[in-house]
């Protein structure tokens, strides 16, 4: 294990998060939380909306990948959020096309690590950020549904001529 791995499992253990060593890294347990992983773009709109209120990491491919394209990248990232248990609708996040990961045989890679396929996690919005509490829902975020069907609309600047 790196001296990194062991600093994050260490950090992660004095604020009472269940982590131990994975196969690329860290790997959180989803026993005190709810971990929702949600791909692009859609999560980076809930991180829009949220900013620093949750512990936010990234799961994306290594950055040379960009050299294949934006869309290499955005076609594989996800985001991983970190809820208070309880708050989300299992099905409901299934059906927006994320995956909940709760419970003690959930474990889901955190950072600093890699997937067991090469992918980098790292946080947008560390832990420390939030005070290290997962994210409690106010009512206006319980849904990633509302989320989904608010997305912002591009519009165009069109001068008009005289």
């Amino acid at each position: 294990m790196s001296s990194r791995v062991d600093r994050a499992l260490a950090e992660y253990a004095a604020h009472g998060w269940p982590a131990r060593p994975g196969p690329g890294g860290v790997a959180l347990q989803a026993s005190q939380f709810d971990l929702v992983e949600i791909d692009s773009p859609v999560g980076a709109i809930i991180h829009h909306r949220l900013l620093t209120r949750v512990p936010t990491a990234t799961i994306r491919p290594p950055w040379w990948s960009m050299l294949l394209g934006p869309a290499s990248v955005a076609d594989r990232m996800r985001w991983v959020f970190v809820f208070a248990p309880g708050f989300l609708d299992p099905d409901q996040v299934a059906r927006d096309g994320g995956r909940l990961h709760h419970g003690p045989d959930a474990w889901v890679p955190a950072p600093p690590g890699r997937t067991p396929d090469g992918l980098t996690v790292g946080w947008v919005v560390p832990p420390s950020h939030a005070h290290w509490h997962p994210y409690r829902p106010d009512g206006v975020f319980d849904s990633l549904g509302w989320l989904r069907g608010h997305l912002p609309r591009v519009t165009r600047n069109v001068r008009a001529t005289p």
